[in-house]
């Protein structure tokens, strides 16, 4: 039996919330880090959590973004972790057996360049990719590199009210012998900002069928951000499975500083 789990789904989140803060600054440099916590079941006798402490630098060139993730991370449960470009992990519970790892888990590479942005940055369409090094240790990763390209769209509908979403497509390399499927991925982000210092919102993330029989993933993520000074930021999120294949409950909590 394999699952499939978004703990990382903080990082759409994220996209969401610095298209928010984009309208008042443009920063050059974002380094954060903080805590991402995830528990479910997914077809296991007990639960598997994930606790990750990840840490992300960003790079903004005018239209250049660049990001490196790579996060350390602790599992209790059965079968395996597997994280992929930035939103998936994958749980094997065939053996039964619930264990304890923790390591370095696989770092994520990500670039995207704005080819369309409004005159006032309150619009853009990005095109977007990811690459995934196989930095983590056993059990923690496929030793496969992954990679993933996208399109992220925003429009603010007004000067409080965003639209954020992307729809790209992913290839994931063989988890040991079990093949897994090249798929769709896509969310939508609805982002309020009622004054200039907080941004709150939703993010629903959608992943399609990765290998037969398990079905889609769908999550749930609502989140809120705080601009607590004009360079530190912190954001506080939760994720809310709404299939077989997503995980039961998750939260997460980020602190960012902006140079």
């Amino acid at each position: 039996m394999y699952r499939i789990v978004p703990s990382l789904l903080f990082l759409s989140t994220l996209s969401a919330v610095s298209s928010a803060w984009a309208q008042q600054s443009a920063q050059t440099w974002e380094i954060s880090t903080g805590i991402d916590y995830s528990v479910g079941e997914y077809g296991a006798a007990s639960d598997t959590t994930v606790i990750g402490v990840p840490f992300d630098v960003k790079m903004r060139a005018d239209r250049l973004r660049l990001e490196l993730t790579v996060s350390y991370l602790n599992l209790e449960g059965p079968g395996a972790f597997v994280g992929s470009p930035g939103t998936l992990v994958i749980v094997d519970p065939g053996a039964g057996q619930v264990t304890t790892r923790s390591g370095l888990g696989d770092t994520n590479l990500r670039g995207a360049f704005a080819f369309y942005r409004s005159a006032d940055a309150a619009s853009g369409v990005e095109a977007a990719g990811t690459v995934k090094l196989a930095t983590a240790k056993s059990g923690l990763g496929t030793g496969k590199m992954d990679y993933t390209a996208q399109m992220n769209l925003y429009h603010s509908v007004s000067p409080r009210f965003i639209l954020s979403g992307l729809v790209g497509y992913q290839w994931l390399g063989d988890f040991q012998n079990f093949g897994l499927k090249d798929g769709m991925v896509g969310n939508l982000g609805l982002n309020l900002r009622p004054n200039d210092t907080t941004a709150m919102g939703v993010t629903l993330a959608y992943r399609q069928e990765p290998w037969e029989g398990i079905g889609e993933q769908v999550s749930l993520a609502p989140y809120i951000a705080w601009r607590i000074r004009q360079d530190w930021g912190v954001t506080a999120y939760g994720t809310v499975g709404l299939t077989e294949a997503s995980p039961r409950f998750g939260t997460g909590l980020r602190l960012t500083l902006f140079k």
